[in-house]
């Protein structure tokens, strides 16, 4: 991973911070791209301080809002002539309504369109890269559950309406739907994978779960796989030579290919999806 730049979203906590230290000990030149410019700051030091890679740059990104996306895409292509590997690994879960800044679910907006909109604005960066980029798109089993209901994107059923884990099903299947799509528009330019890491303890659930949700996940967290084994998949898709030409499928936990449900197998669905998404983002296209 030599003289590689490697964005990754959300490398300040959980997966993203274990995918980091693996690819800075591989010799990675890092960008972490996070919403929290303090916690992302010190997480860089640290990489510095305990793996001896220098070159571990930050970025401000807030996912939640386009204009911040567009503005991080900006100054990325401003800075870096290339970018070998993007890996789209912030998420987020939350179980009330919330809406984006741009008035979108907010699980849809971070997990999926603001990811969206990062790699279509950082495409030029990854078509000039001397060998075939890759974009990676951490999604989930629980996208088995999830449907895309084009009608409450933003939110239009109201709080009482809403089921939290449905929506991150949802924005779940969104990121393998976009994987395929993007494999079928760009496969000739990059590779395109996605994966599921496995039941991860991080802070995911209990950031903007309610009482009960925090509750069971203090007591199960302790049983669920660490962040360092959860980055496995995220590594391997993002270093192994093994990968260099496999493109638009879904892994495992454990680095197999496995075949995602059949709604996320659906290409006309990809494709209403990429367009509501191009739609979604237009105005802040670079």
């Amino acid at each position: 991973m030599r003289n590689k730049t490697v964005l990754i979203t959300g490398a300040n906590d959980g997966i993203g911070r274990a995918t980091a230290e693996r690819l800075a000990r591989k010799g990675a030149h890092l960008v972490l791209a996070c919403r929290n410019e303090t916690s992302a700051q010190h997480t860089a030091d640290w990489l510095v301080e305990h793996t001896g890679n220098r070159n571990i740059d930050t970025l401000p990104l807030d996912l939640s809002s386009l204009r911040s996306v567009r503005d991080a895409s900006e100054i990325f292509l401003a800075d870096y002539p290339r970018l070998d590997v993007l890996i789209n690994n912030a998420g987020i879960y939350c179980e009330s309504l919330e809406l984006t800044e741009d008035g979108y679910e907010l699980q849809f907006g971070v997990n999926h369109l603001g990811h969206y909109l990062l790699t279509l604005n950082l495409l030029p960066a990854m078509q000039c890269a001397n060998i075939c980029s890759r974009v990676i798109n951490v999604s989930s089993a629980l996208h088995t559950k999830g449907g895309i209901d084009f009608g409450n994107l933003r939110g239009e059923r109201g709080p009482g309406a809403y089921d939290g884990t449905a929506a991150y099903a949802q924005s779940k299947l969104a990121n393998i739907l976009f994987t395929k799509e993007l494999n079928r528009r760009h496969g000739s330019e990059l590779t395109t994978n996605c994966l599921h890491p496995g039941v991860v303890g991080t802070s995911l659930a209990s950031k903007k779960g309610k009482f009960f949700t925090r509750a069971i996940w203090s007591l199960y967290k302790p049983f669920a796989r660490t962040p360092e084994r959860g980055a496995d998949t995220s590594v391997y898709l993002a270093s192994s030579p093994e990968v260099r030409e496999v493109s638009g499928r879904y892994f495992n936990p454990t680095q197999c290919l496995v075949k995602p449900s059949p709604t996320a197998c659906n290409e006309q669905l990809a494709r209403r999806l990429w367009e509501y998404s191009e739609t979604a983002v237009r105005d802040f296209l670079l």
